[in-house]
């Protein structure tokens, strides 16, 4: 329970130094490799008492470093790692100038990593350092990190700025990294030309592709990503990105003819938003598939709206289930999937009732679905709801096992790094352990061998986790298909940020579904070990 807690640390705290090699290579599989990540990882191994006998950790040390020297390039600890292990006159002058305008230890720990990084009073404190002294290298870099939390135009302060010379490259790549990791393609592509080639790493390359694209040249993009490639041969999603846009998957609209799907919801006493996602749903290309929505003891105007909009749905079936309790999510998946008119089905569509999907959704998950008779269920790239003029964050993209062993089992995170925008990067179909359930698609020959979903998850969360794990393990696949993006609609932008800091701070990151998730898998953990490094 206490590693839990612990998140990302405390597990690796007590893998021996072969496992950790395992899992930071395992990760960085799974998603880019973004800067905090890297330094939690360089730590963890250099940390190890076997660390100075191990060359493959010592490897994968220094590439940890790099790459959080590439996505943090004004980070002063990475710096001075750096230049301890392999001294350059160069970074010598950085590191001494950023050295030289530190923000106080206390305020850089809540700006950084504290429970209020993302308040105001942090923030006009900062930008009053910057004020009086403006080559403060280190409140720029703050108000950088702060703004990209809170949606904030970092053009409010950047004409108080004056960057010390000795800095300007590394200054102007911070500067790009920002703007590119919101998805500001006008604001940072002529940062990217400005950029000296010696400073173009394999980091900054993928996120100068993303912003390539969104501004409409997909030919200089695929360069670029290519290019990062070449300099980092082991980003493997920037391959699995190059390979969707060089041949990209042709839908196949003829499935929805050829393959019946039945779309099912559930919902507790949300009948507005319901209803905005019913409406969504009938804006999309789904045939004649049944549409089966479950009412979960709702005591609101849920029933009224739905039957209002029965005429959207002309000509197939459009049944309403009201049930006068509120049995839960797992139970509410079973009362659907049980009934005759779904069992008939080839396919089930699994939708939450706060989502808008993209009007080809259905036809891209069953051309997913029939390349492979093994693959029992398919999912996609969840976003919050976009209401800035940049890439929405990032909700879910896919999940697999990230610590399976001796009574600990943990799932990697669904992102590759917090408030991480949706820049393009994650567009492309790879197998993985697990979907987020808000909007994915269920074979139903594996269903009724697999079995239900596990009531004990509830009233809700873990139990499509759980039920996606139990599949894996039966050989069948879970698929992700950024192809398709969802949009969530929970908080977002900056109340997403303070919400997520809050309850992180209250509560921690483990919840008791997570220990049901281990007890229920103790005698898998061998075999989801496996299976993580498969993916």
């Amino acid at each position: 329970m206490e590693r839990m807690r612990q998140g990302l640390n405390g597990e690796m705290g007590i893998l021996s130094i072969q496992e950790k090699c395992a899992f930071v290579r395992r990760q960085n599989r799974l998603m880019m490799l973004e800067g905090n990540t890297a330094v939690i990882f360089a730590d963890s191994l250099s940390e190890d008492p076997d660390f100075e006998n191990s060359r493959p950790a010592q490897t994968l040390f220094l590439y940890c470093l790099n790459r959080a020297a590439w996505a943090m390039p004004l980070r002063a600890d990475v710096m001075k790692t750096l230049e301890e292990i392999s001294p350059d006159a160069r970074r010598k002058i950085g590191l001494d100038l950023v050295r030289g305008s530190a923000l106080p230890p206390d305020l850089e720990q809540k700006i950084f990593g504290g429970r209020e990084q993302t308040s105001d009073a942090l923030y006009n404190a900062t930008l009053e350092i910057l004020t009086k002294n403006p080559e403060h290298i280190g409140a720029a870099e703050a108000l950088l990190h702060m703004d990209f939390l809170l949606f904030r135009d970092p053009a409010v302060w950047l004409g108080k700025f004056r960057c010390p010379s000795g800095l300007a490259d590394l200054w102007r790549c911070a500067l790009f990294l920002h703007y590119a990791g919101r998805g500001r393609w006008a604001d940072a592509l002529p940062l990217w030309e400005q950029i000296p080639e010696e400073r173009r790493n394999p980091y900054a390359r993928v996120y100068a592709a993303d912003n390539y694209i969104l501004a409409g040249d997909a030919d200089s993009g695929v360069k670029a990503y290519a290019r990062a490639l070449r300099q980092d041969g082991a980003l493997y999603p920037v391959s699995l990105r190059l390979e969707a846009l060089l041949s990209p998957t042709m839908p196949r609209p003829v499935l929805l003819a050829r393959r019946k799907t039945a779309i099912c919801l559930y919902s507790w006493n949300k009948g507005p938003v319901l209803w905005q996602t019913l409406r969504a749903l009938a804006r999309t290309d789904t045939g004649n598939s049944p549409i089966f929505v479950l009412l979960n003891g709702c005591t609101d105007d849920s029933l009224s709206r739905v039957l209002s909009l029965r005429d959207l749905f002309p000509g197939r079936t459009y049944k309403i289930i009201n049930l006068p309790i509120n049995i839960g999510a797992p139970a509410a998946r079973n009362w659907l999937l049980h009934l005759p008119r779904v069992q008939a089905c080839d396919y089930v569509a699994f939708m939450d009732d706060d989502v808008v999907m993209p009007k080809d959704w259905l036809i891209r998950y069953l051309t997913e679905m029939e390349k492979d008779p093994r693959n029992a269920v398919v999912g996609c790239k969840v976003v919050f709801p976009p209401n800035h003029a940049e890439a929405p964050v990032l909700q879910s993209l896919y999940y697999s096992v990230r610590t399976a062993r001796a009574g600990l089992l943990r799932m990697g995170t669904g992102t590759p790094a917090e408030n991480a925008r949706d820049t393009g990067l994650y567009t492309f179909t790879r197998p993985c352990l697990h979907v987020m359930g808000c909007l994915h698609l269920l074979r139903v020959s594996a269903l009724k061998e697999i079995g239900d979903f596990d009531i004990g998850f509830s009233p809700s969360q873990l139990d499509d986790v759980e039920h996606d794990l139990r599949t894996a393990l039966t050989g069948r696949k879970i698929i992700y298909c950024g192809e398709v993006t969802c949009e969530h609609h929970q908080k977002s932008g900056a109340a997403l940020a303070k919400n997520l800091i809050a309850a992180q701070a209250a509560t921690g990151p483990v919840v008791g579904h997570d220990v049901k998730l281990l007890f229920k898998h103790l005698p898998n953990l061998k075999r989801l070990a496996g299976l993580a490094d498969g993916v």
